[in-house]
């Protein structure tokens, strides 16, 4: 690899997502923080009973996000940029059957006197599975499935992989975004990915972790802006609000 000023090259390509692999000992794993029973109150209740749902779940159906993410940052008089759009459409069917069409488009550049590097990935991916109810969890288990919408892959010799989503309602005073609650999915086989499929679909700094946020009928729209400041420096900026139209399979690849 070419090594530009001040050896920050190979620093800023961690945010080219055509060059991104997983890691993930070194990602948060996200795990929200169920709120405890109040023990005065419930010490002697008997446990509910089983429900097919949570209480104010909603029923099943058309869940979907549009994530519009942009990067910028400079390193010296070297200038790092990065412009993704990514859509994810997922349908809970009543008989616990599930399907989703993912895709996502990205051009990165990184550019200086001694350096020029540029990335483009285009990539789209179906699935079929199943769900069902895990107390307040929604378990979705997606297998590939190249019917659902029409596949086009990142990598010629690296496979995607099946997607293994936790989700749960978000309701709108944990968030404080949006005024309507939102299914909030964590990826739980991340480690089986040969590369980061995750990239871009899953948003920071909303909830403690990161997540995929979905919201029923038409969608959500996610504008998310981050820099090259290592985390810390400068916090990314999330923008939830209703779709402007439906997000369909191929919303990720419009401009």
């Amino acid at each position: 690899m070419t090594k530009g000023r001040g050896g920050t090259v190979s620093r800023v390509l961690a945010f080219l997502p055509a060059l991104v692999h997983c890691d993930a000992a070194t990602r948060a794993r996200a795990t929200p923080v169920v709120p405890a029973p109040e023990a005065a109150a419930q010490a002697s209740e008997a446990p509910p009973a089983p429900v097919s749902q949570p209480s104010g779940f909603g029923p099943p159906g058309r869940y979907a996000v549009d994530v519009h993410k942009t990067l910028s940052g400079t390193h010296g008089r070297d200038l790092a940029r990065e412009d993704s759009r990514a859509s994810f459409v997922l349908e809970l069917e009543p008989n616990g059957q599930a399907s989703a069409c993912r895709g996502i488009r990205s051009y990165s550049s990184y550019d200086g006197d001694s350096v020029h590097n540029v990335s483009n990935t285009r990539q789209q991916q179906g699935y079929r599975g199943r769900w069902q109810m895990a107390g307040e969890w929604v378990q979705v288990e997606l297998g590939i499935d190249d019917t659902r919408c029409a596949k086009e892959q990142l990598y010629e010799n690296l496979a995607p992989r099946p997607w293994h989503l936790r989700c749960r309602k978000l309701e709108p005073a944990e968030h404080g975004r949006v005024s309507a609650p939102l299914l909030a999915c964590a990826l739980e086989n991340e480690r089986e990915h040969q590369y980061r499929e995750s990239f871009a679909y899953f948003v920071p700094e909303v909830i403690a972790g990161e997540w995929l946020l979905l919201a029923p009928g038409d969608g959500l729209r996610v504008n998310w802006h981050d820099d090259t400041v290592p985390p810390g420096g400068n916090p990314p900026k999330i923008e939830l609000k209703p779709a402007q139209g439906r997000v369909a399979d191929d919303t990720w690849m419009k401009e």
